[in-house]
């Protein structure tokens, strides 16, 4: 009885995560060297500079193609729209800045270095690998040493765990451009919090039988 309990909470838990889907920057504007974006009911910012960015749509990177990428299939969802942006310079600071805490965010990544041409990002946290594999521009393989990421040619998405208010990220050796966006997990389902709370419910209802049981 008890396994089948642990099963059905554990379900539940299951279903919660898969069915928040993730939040993702809107990005509107950049201007005085700084893009701007809207995410989880806040605002973004990041200093530049940049060597392009796509804050109106455009030519979407993260969808043409395979809809899901393979690098982009180990989460819910890919932004709506075509938006990123791709920090630029050797040795250059970028700080990124949330008006409202924003809790264990993303980071989208399109196209990190290119053949012969290794980029790296270093980020003020650690962070985790969440998926990689083939992109739009490639198939190639993230390197990550602490809270670095390298490549010279590769797609994916990484994670950093906790509420944060700012990062910083900085650019080493950047080629072409290597795009970013941002996100967040969503508010969960409440057909899933239901099951949750279902869960933990006949979780404490057979610990009471027990504990009478024994009395």
């Amino acid at each position: 009885m008890r396994s089948g309990i642990l099963a059905i909470t554990m379900a539940a838990l299951m279903s919660t995560s898969a069915s928040a889907a993730i939040q993702w920057t809107d990005w509107t504007s950049v201007a005085n060297n700084v893009a701007t974006g809207s995410l989880d009911g806040g605002t973004v910012t990041m200093d530049g500079p940049f060597d392009t960015y796509s804050v109106a749509g455009g030519f979407d990177y993260w969808r043409n193609g395979p809809n899901p990428w393979p690098a982009y299939d180990g989460v819910s969802n890919m932004p709506t729209n075509g938006d990123f942006i791709a920090p630029s310079g050797n040795t250059v600071t970028h700080t990124i800045t949330f008006s409202k805490p924003i809790r264990d965010p993303y980071f989208a990544i399109i196209s990190l270095g290119q053949p012969g041409i290794q980029t790296s990002w270093t980020f003020s946290d650690a962070f985790s690998l969440v998926d990689q594999g083939q992109g739009y521009w490639g198939n190639g393989v993230f390197t990550i040493n602490g809270n670095s990421i390298s490549a010279g040619e590769a797609h994916g998405i990484i994670q950093f765990k906790g509420n944060f208010t700012s990062l910083t990220l900085t650019t080493n050796r950047t080629e072409n451009w290597s795009g970013l966006t941002i996100g967040t997990p969503g508010v969960p389902e409440p057909a899933s919090w239901a099951m949750l709370i279902t869960g933990f419910g006949l979780v404490g209802a057979a610990a009471r039988r027990r504990r009478a049981v024994a009395a």
